[in-house]
């Protein structure tokens, strides 16, 4: 790094994580959003509200609510599968999941084991999705788990996104659906009505890249004995559906 880009350096916000209030859960460290917020982008409005926490500003626009698998800065939704936390009138968010959505980076403090949190990068914009994508897998999400946690949500995503990119199956998501004899909605019409926003949200955390239930191209309901169960390799249950290679 020459003289320039050092001087730029030291010039960004910068925040010892022990300096805010943390909590571990299975083995992952969260930190209170407030207090990152008001360290990193002191010149936000930030309001806290029922579990609710937002700030804006015209760089930043934050959203989190307690109870939920996901937070979102400027459009740009994360994933938090053990969910936004509050205690004691704090929300917290894990670190990593924190430092990408606001473009800090982590650093740990090779004496003390402790990390500082530093803005290095842009804030994310409002992504944009193939529309048609979006649209079918969305409702494919919500026909086949709008009664199932996010995780369950995904992981139904994530099949139809596996076999896209499967050579044994059509290659874009409306065929993957519409195939025939494939998706019960599809037969039954169900796949036609409007999603939920969970249902739309875990669609853009698949089409972002997020994934459950691994490689698997199959799932079915729990409570009924399918071609599945007897024909592919089971790998796991989320919610009320197992899911097979």
């Amino acid at each position: 790094m020459d003289s320039q880009d050092a001087s730029l350096s030291a010039t960004e916000p910068t925040i010892d994580t022990q300096a805010v209030e943390t909590m571990v859960v299975e083995e992952t460290t969260y930190l209170s959003a407030g207090q990152v917020l008001d360290t990193l982008f002191p010149e936000s409005d930030k309001t806290w509200q029922e579990g609710t926490l937002t700030a804006s500003s015209p760089e930043l626009q934050f959203h989190a609510v307690a109870g939920n698998p996901y937070f979102s800065v400027n459009g740009q939704y994360y994933y938090v599968p053990s969910q936004v936390i509050e205690k004691d009138g704090i929300l917290f968010l894990p670190t990593e999941s924190l430092a990408e959505s606001l473009g800090c980076s982590l650093e740990e403090e090779p004496e003390t084991g402790a990390l500082r949190m530093q803005r290095s990068g842009s804030l994310p914009t409002s992504p944009t999705y193939p529309e048609e994508d979006l649209y079918w897998l969305s409702r494919a999400i919500y026909a086949e788990a709008g009664n199932q946690p996010m995780a369950g949500r995904i992981a139904v995503g994530t099949v139809i996104l596996n076999r896209v990119a499967h050579e044994s199956f059509p290659d874009t998501v409306r065929e993957v659906i519409f195939a025939p004899g494939q998706f019960s909605p599809v037969e039954n019409g169900t796949i036609y009505r409007t999603p939920d926003e969970e249902s739309v949200v875990a669609a853009k955390l698949c089409l972002d890249g997020v994934r459950e239930a691994e490689d698997c191209l199959y799932f079915n309901v729990t409570s009924i004995v399918s071609w599945a169960d007897q024909s592919r390799t089971y790998v796991c249950t989320i919610g009320d559906h197992n899911f097979y290679l």
